[in-house]
């Protein structure tokens, strides 16, 4: 009996030693793995042969409020509700259900109050609560603070409402117009959650955000003159342009006139002097469309993410139409590769299409990035898309390196490039690799995503900008 005992124990201590061996060697398997796509990023990334020195940026700046999106609705005395997805809020209930629905997505979005009294009372809740912060808001303010701290000699000029609170937290080397200030802060609500939160019996399935605002100028777009104006006395050689998604709150008419504005003032931009649009999260179809048909083929260079392009697919009709009702977690990779390149064939420059300046398209997820350009327009893009996605894990953890464990990679291990292509083994030892198609050029990057992320406001925005100050612009693309 003692012999069968002392045995069993010695199996079991000779078990669990093997066991603990073997998942050791799995932990340090999978560090390896992300270590190779950190050294493979810092060897791919090198600065562009054509640098950009001065930069215009506008027009959506305000104050973040940033709180956790369950301690708020918590506080304000709110349980999970319905999963229902407004267009645009009215009081806290469609709060409550529209987080709710993304909560339980894992997806980004960003809605507007139309109440302004009812806005100001959940501001004065999510003040009081303790892990509160102000941060940059806006997704011009975010790419001009981005640009400013990675190119300190670049010379900036960002244009939009800027109150005094938010002209303190910006980058002092900045360039602000006086036409930009404003007497009093617009603030944006920040409502975050962290990966596998438990919020009363729902799970969130990634680390995201809900942004919610009651805010005249940005949505109004009141410096869309004076962003325009700006332009002809900076002598700019790359302009930044966001913040049309906030016009979704207005009717038809204010829309209909803005984007007339919007496409109006590009018209009048040299054609050497790109243009990047930052896309954000929209449940307008009218104002999605007017985006499309109207501002796109006036930008050279399209930043968005998985809820704004599959919206513009469904919207007008293009590949995976269906797919904005049906995904749930983070987007297949053929499906996002499908739906660039009907972008770009569909609003982009060609010969039949010459009188369109779009010729990049950087999408931008959790797990991965896919760039996309005409190449006779856009160089050193490898390089550009390596530097987006290490800025991805290094502003959500927060730190100046990257290092595991603190990241993880969250791609499959197989995967289709675009539909009807055979399955491609990822190699993390070649982690950004490229293809084409119907003659454009398509760059793909996994993010390391960050386990404990920090900071989820403004990363695609970050990303935006870094990816494009590593991109080369070749005018002569036209001529070719």
């Amino acid at each position: 009996m003692w012999t069968k005992t002392i045995g069993f124990g010695i199996t079991s201590i000779i078990l669990a030693y093997i066991y603990g061996k073997w998942h050791n060697l799995q932990l340090q398997s999978l560090d390896e793995k992300e270590q190779n796509i950190i050294e493979s990023w810092n060897d791919l990334i090198i600065e562009p042969k054509r640098k950009f020195r001065r930069i215009s940026v506008g027009i959506n700046c305000n104050l973040d409020l940033i709180v956790s999106g369950t301690d708020l609705l918590t506080a304000l005395g709110q349980s999970p509700g319905e999963s229902l997805d407004s267009v645009s809020l009215e009081d806290i209930d469609d709060l409550r259900n529209t987080f709710t629905h993304y909560f339980k997505k894992g997806a980004a979005a960003e809605r507007t109050f139309t109440d302004e009294r009812k806005y100001k009372q959940i501001i004065e809740v999510a003040e009081k609560l303790p892990s509160k912060q102000h941060y940059i808001g806006g997704n011009a303010a975010l790419m001009a603070a981005k640009v400013a701290e990675l190119f300190p000699n670049t010379k900036i000029q960002l244009i939009g409402p800027i109150g005094p609170l938010l002209k303190s937290l910006l980058p002092r080397t900045m360039s602000i117009p006086e036409n930009s200030h404003i007497p009093s802060d617009e603030v944006h609500l920040i409502m975050e959650y962290e990966l596998n939160e438990n919020w009363e019996g729902l799970t969130s399935p990634v680390a995201n955000r809900f942004i919610t605002s009651y805010d005249e100028s940005n949505s109004k777009l009141t410096s869309l003159n004076k962003f325009f104006s700006g332009l002809t006395h900076f002598d700019s050689d790359l302009i930044l342009l966001s913040g049309l998604h906030l016009l979704e709150t207005q009717g038809s008419a204010l829309i209909r006139e803005k984007i007339a504005e919007v496409k109006e003032g590009l018209q009048k931009i040299p054609k050497n002097v790109p243009v990047h649009l930052e896309l954000a999260s929209m449940a307008s179809e009218e104002l999605v469309q007017a985006i499309l048909d109207q501002v796109l083929p006036g930008v050279t260079s399209l930043g968005l993410n998985e809820q704004e392009l599959s919206f513009s697919a469904h919207v007008a009709d293009g590949p995976h139409f269906d797919d904005f009702h049906t995904r749930t977690g983070q987007p297949e990779i053929h499906k996002i590769s499908d739906m660039i390149l009907w972008i770009l064939k569909t609003y982009g420059y060609s010969k039949e299409n010459p009188s369109s300046r779009l010729t990049r398209v950087h999408f931008h997820s959790l797990t991965y990035h896919i760039v996309g350009t005409l190449p006779s327009a856009w160089h050193n893009t490898q390089s550009a898309v390596a530097a987006g996605t290490r800025m991805a894990g290094r502003q959500a953890c927060d730190v100046n390196k990257l290092s595991p464990p603190d990241i993880e990679l969250r791609i499959p291990g197989t995967f289709k490039l675009f539909s009807g292509q055979d399955d491609y083994t990822f190699d993390e030892n070649n982690p950004v690799f490229s293809w084409e198609r119907e003659g454009f050029y398509f760059v793909f990057s996994p993010v390391l995503v960050c386990i404990s992320p920090l900071k989820t406001v403004g990363l695609g925005d970050a990303i935006s900008a870094t990816g494009l100050m590593y991109s080369d612009f070749d005018i002569s693309y036209r001529n070719s």
